[in-house]
């Protein structure tokens, strides 16, 4: 009996420390397998976080480029910007190439005032200047008017008439002769003709297809005139020539500048003064070299070559004496492109002018300011408005103490077409009216 107790207990013993190391076991593996998820869900934490880590170092990295790039924009901009200022004609937007001055001979119907307390020879100095005329006109109610009237004798505006020293010899129709002590006027019929003025070493002969030459042996010019608007203007005291081969190319030359325009839309500006030479090879293209410096830009190709306009017919008698004195100030030399502020470049002209006018004595003067019709009509007005004032305050600063009044046209007065490069740079300009008296 006490062996089958031994026994049964020591059996029951045993099935109590198997199923307490069965607990452990399980136990022990349900441990495991938690941490195990644990670990797998840490695991999956930090490799979500650097990968953010690393997005996040990206997106710096790809802003900081983005940023380097802005900025290095930026600078090209600014560097292109400054480029623009110093590769550009002045007056000129860059890769324009300025069309060739084409000069006119003047009106021989308006004479100059002996009296005027300033006259072409007065002002010599001045109209030297390039983008500087000096015109003798007549001004009445505002307006500058010029023209002609012919001796009417008898009823159909024939005949004769002496006076002293003045001879005319009329048919009645414009035709006929002139003659005084320093005039000399012969005009025929078809407008063809001679004109000699004396005093003022002045000579045109015109032919009746318009052609001809004029010269004046005081400012020593010389224009050779053919029909078709070929030929040459030669201003020797200057150093300006002015070629039209009506065929080819239209040139200028003058002292460190050189403009040419062919007809096949193609031409070059140089300065050799600012070392500045602007090519267009007609093609759409412009290489502009500035010393040592060169860029290409797109361009249309130049317009078509302008030519002379041919000879006016010989005048009639020349009946309108000047009362004022017109000079005119050429946009280009004073503004820059849309601009009214005074270009460095510039103060010696008008510092010449403003010498000559306080060395006249000059009292009471008008100034005022057209442009071409490029832009609307208010901006216009406005822009010839500024433009007017600048040079008056200019003056003004420069010890003018003149009564200086100042008016603005915007477009509404043109002397030109404005269908052409040479018309618009004739429009745009700022006019001093003196009063010869």
């Amino acid at each position: 009996m006490k062996k089958k107790q031994l026994l049964f207990a020591l059996g029951a013993l045993s099935m109590l420390l198997c199923a307490t190391a069965c607990s452990t076991g399980s136990g022990s593996s349900t441990t495991t397998k938690s941490e195990s998820k644990s670990s797998e869900k840490d695991d999956d934490t930090s490799s979500k976080e650097d990968t953010e880590d690393k997005e996040d170092e990206d997106d710096k990295d790809k802003k900081k480029e983005a940023d380097s790039g802005d900025d290095k924009e930026d600078k090209n901009k600014s560097s292109k910007d400054s480029q623009d200022l110093s590769m550009a004609v002045p007056g000129y937007a860059v890769g324009e190439v300025p069309p060739v001055p084409i000069p006119d001979v003047p009106d021989l119907s308006v004479m100059e005032n002996p009296e005027a307390k300033i006259t072409l020879n007065d002002t010599k100095k001045l109209s030297s200047v390039p983008g500087i005329t000096i015109t003798p006109v007549k001004v009445e109610n505002g307006t500058i008017v010029s023209g002609n009237t012919s001796v009417q004798l008898d009823e159909n505006g024939g005949g004769q008439y002496t006076d002293g020293n003045k001879t005319v010899q009329t048919d009645g129709d414009g035709t006929g002769q002139y003659v005084t002590d320093d005039i000399t006027i012969q005009k025929n019929a078809d407008g063809s003709g001679q004109y000699i003025d004396n005093k003022r070493e002045i000579t045109l002969q015109v032919h009746s297809d318009g052609s001809g030459q004029y010269s004046d042996g005081i400012k020593d010019v010389v224009f050779q005139i053919d029909s078709d608007g070929s030929g040459q203007y030669v201003d020797s005291a200057n150093e300006v020539r002015v070629v039209v081969m009506s065929n080819d190319y239209t040139s200028y030359t003058a002292p460190d500048i050189r403009i040419l325009h062919r007809t096949d839309g193609s031409g070059y500006y140089k300065n050799e003064k600012l070392d500045l030479k602007v090519e267009n090879d007609g093609k759409g293209s412009c290489v502009i070299k500035h010393g040592s410096k060169t860029v290409t830009v797109d361009a249309k190709p130049l317009g078509k070559p302008g030519v002379f306009s041919k000879l006016k017919p010989v005048p009639a008698i020349p009946a309108i004496e000047a009362n004022s004195v017109l000079i005119t100030l050429d946009s280009g030399v004073l503004f820059d492109v849309d601009k009214y502020n005074i270009r460095p470049d510039a103060y010696e002209v008008l510092t010449n002018l403003a010498d000559i006018l306080k060395e006249a004595d000059i009292k009471k003067f008008q100034i005022d300011g057209h442009t071409d019709s490029d832009a609307s009509d208010e901006h216009n007005q406005v822009l010839s408005e500024n433009r007017a004032a600048s040079v008056k305050n200019f003056l003004a600063e420069h010890g003018v103490t003149a009564e200086i009044s100042t008016k603005g046209y915007g477009e509404s007065r043109p002397v030109a077409t404005n269908e052409t490069a040479e018309g618009k740079q004739k429009n745009r300009r700022v006019e001093i009216i003196i009063p010869a008296f």
